[in-house]
């Protein structure tokens, strides 16, 4: 497939070609400086999910101009078994997280050979391989701040880029992906060997791997591309759902961004337990199966913006990367200003820039809360580096007009291809144009402020509903009467628009407007509705009763926790009437459904009561998400129902790989430590939990 003009082993060999002659230009009296260029890798690995190991070896080529000081190599939790130079045994030293061996004598092209067994204390995960619930058991990947050299020594620096090979030796009743095309695949002995071919050089933090029973669908993009949509056995229809736009976001990002996907193939692969919404490896996104989701599910947290988001990060951030944490706009505003802009193509205009208005809005109190912070600053936080960065990137193509946006990005991608970029690098190609750039950089990118009045202009331009609205709160402030109100909710019918009226202004609507509004069921006005009605009336009953059929397991969710509270003597009926076996597909709304069975008098007799105390009990288990463990945590602990079994999975998920889900276990362990310090109770439950693996409890149970 054509790649700005060239395939890629045709960009393969231009880039060769170009080293080449720059090695013999340095060598031929125009300076020289000592360096080391990694061209390939060829990774060998046999994962083993029995002791959390990777067993494996690394080939490389590599170019030498000068003398350098040594070769090194980023391996961090590894054992190194042997290094080859050139085919032959070689000294090399192993510390602080690196393998360093002596440099070659001659200059040119060299060959090492590194074998190893690595034991991952992060970046490679283990899931399911404990618990008892069948075909969940999968190994993933996640790099990105972790970096790959946890499983094969390579290099913690995003500015090397190689062209990578991957074989992968699993159990063949799992499959495997990675990155790259599935080059071959066979099966010797008790072992399968999927060996994935890379035909562009990329960063090394990009690697990845999963294993797992996982199935696919089978598409292309409207260029041609291989598609491949994996998800676990058994959850086909709900992948239906999650995938539902994929091909559509593909397209139309080639469309936008101007040049051609720039891998051989495309994958995508919901994984348990994963670290983040997704994330952009090579040629193959990882993204969390929260998203796997029902039709009603979808309603509540689709797929689309990360979808669109990580497809994005192909070009920006894998095509062509950063070259350190001060350019990290080039990846994360890059990949949110496209996101939005599929989901603007797919939903419409209208619901990309109410989108924009409220990451504006967002924006506007950091500032206002004394956090607003520059795009340039490599510490800043997500909402500075995804929201601001995606508003710079709308005002940039304000400035400087569709056309020469679209030029000027096809323009960067093209100069800075299987490269890296600085900031600087991309203003310079976007001030051609010849619209200087000084105060854009000024206003957007090194300011720790946020533009409120450029964007506030921006919304007003290209919506009218947002103009209309944003007069309106500056006529009204905080309360507007009754007539106004009415004008104001028949002006637009734009769902985000009525949200944002119900939110702001839900003290002054009356009982007639509030009426009219649940006339509208759309599922963002729905929310509003519900989330802004004020104390419960009985006006409101049958639009409550109404809402336990919302196609929206969050609204379900949330009326029947009203219903329940304000309306006790109907609580068997509002159980009744969501009991359904929809219910499994929504673990929150199956939680609360179950604590209120327990919680109300008479509705489940005593072996029914049990069944629901073990199911709830259940959910805080390894087999279930983070989100749901930490709520079946924090229901069992309102109604002191917590068991033995729930304590010790909060003693385990002290340690759990995901930070957030570990922070959350050791807080709420503190907070019951210091409610029960019981010293034999904690050592009782810790007995089995081995010492330095669970520092953190055995020194809190020590402090009792």
């Amino acid at each position: 497939m054509p790649k700005f003009g060239l395939n890629t082993r045709d960009v393969q060999r231009h880039l060769l070609c170009f080293t080449l002659v720059a090695f013999w230009l340095l060598t031929a009296g125009y300076g020289q400086q000592a360096r080391v260029d990694f061209l390939t890798g060829a990774i060998s690995i046999r994962p083993d999910p029995a002791d959390r190991s990777v067993t494996g070896s690394v080939d490389y080529t590599f170019q030498t101009v000068g003398r350098p000081d040594s070769i090194r190599l980023d391996a961090r939790d590894m054992t190194i078994e042997g290094v080859r130079l050139n085919g032959e045994e070689v000294p090399f030293k192993q510390d602080e997280g690196q393998l360093r061996l002596p440099a070659p004598e001659a200059e040119g092209i060299h060959r090492i050979h590194v074998g190893y067994k690595a034991r991952p204390t992060q970046t490679v995960y283990f899931i399911g391989w404990d618990d008892s619930m069948p075909d969940n058991e999968q190994i993933w990947t996640q790099g990105q701040g972790k970096y790959s050299s946890h499983w094969v020594p390579s290099f913690d620096d995003m500015r090397e880029k190689v062209v990578f090979d991957l074989e992968i030796l699993a159990a063949p009743q799992y499959a495997v992906i990675a990155n790259g095309r599935l080059r071959s695949r066979d099966t010797t002995g008790v072992l399968t060997r999927w060996d994935f071919d890379m035909e562009a050089p990329m960063s090394s933090y990009l690697l990845a791997f999963a294993i797992g029973k996982f199935e696919d669908f089978r598409i292309a993009s409207a260029s041609g591309v291989p598609i491949r949509l994996f998800f676990p056995k058994g959850r086909r229809e709900e992948a239906r759902t999650t995938y539902s736009h994929t091909r559509e976001v593909f397209d139309f990002l080639e469309q936008e961004i101007g040049l051609p996907f720039p891998w051989q193939t495309y994958k995508q692969v919901p994984l348990r337990d994963f670290l983040y919404a997704g994330m952009e490896n090579t040629g193959a996104t990882f993204f969390s199966d929260a998203y796997l989701v029902d039709s009603i599910g979808n309603n509540d947290r689709s797929y689309l913006n990360v979808n669109a988001h990580e497809l994005a990060h192909q070009w920006f951030g894998n095509l062509v990367t950063e070259t350190d944490g001060g350019q990290h706009w080039l990846h994360e505003g890059f990949a949110t200003f496209y996101a939005y802009q599929a989901e603007g193509e797919i939903l419409g205009q209208r619901h990309m820039f109410w989108t924009l208005y409220r990451t504006a809005s967002a924006l506007r109190q950091l500032d206002a809360d004394g956090e607003g912070e520059s795009l340039l600053n490599p510490g800043a936080g997500s909402l500075t580096f995804y929201e601001k960065g995606a508003w710079a990137l709308f005002a940039l193509r304000e400035a400087l007009g569709d056309d020469a946006f679209r030029i000027g990005m096809r323009t960067y991608l093209e100069t800075f291809a299987f490269d890296n970029a600085t900031v600087s690098g991309f203003l310079d190609i976007m001030g051609t144009s010849g619209l200087p750039l000084d105060s854009f950089r000024e206003d957007w990118l090194e300011s720790e402020h946020f533009p409120w009045e450029q964007a506030e202009a921006l919304l007003r331009k290209y919506d009218e509903s947002l103009a209309y609205y944003l007069d309106f709160i500056r006529e009204t402030g905080e309360t507007a009467d009754s007539g106004d109100l009415d004008q104001a909710w028949e002006a637009f019918e734009a769902p985000a628009y009525r949200a944002a009226l119900l939110t702001r202004y839900a003290n002054s609507f009356s009982r007639e407007q509030w009426e009219r509004a649940f006339e509208d069921t759309r599922i963002e006005v729905r929310k509003a509705w519900l989330s802004s009605l004020g104390p419960t009336e009985p006006w409101m009953l049958p639009h409550l009763e109404e809402l336990l059929q919302a196609p929206s397991y969050e609204i379900r969710e949330a009326a029947l926790y009203r219903l329940w509270t304000e309306f006790p003597e109907n609580r068997a009926r509002y159980l009744d009437r969501t009991a359904a076996p929809t219910l499994l597909q929504a673990p929150a709304l199956r939680q609360l459904w179950l604590l209120l069975a327990l919680l109300t008098e008479g509705y489940a007799t005593p072996v029914q009561a049990r069944e629901y105390l073990s199911a709830l009990r259940a959910t805080t288990g390894p087999g279930y998400a983070p989100e749901v463990r930490e709520n079946g945590f924090l229901l069992l602990n309102q109604v002191d129902a917590l068991g033995r079994d729930n304590l010790l999975d909060l003693l385990r998920a002290t340690e759990h790989h995901s930070w957030q889900f570990r922070l959350f276990a050791r807080r709420m362990l503190d907070d019951l430590m210091a409610a029960r310090p019981e010293r034999g109770l904690w050592e009782s439950l810790a007995s089995d939990l081995p010492k330095q693996q669970y520092a953190y409890v055995y020194d809190k149970i020590a402090q009792l």
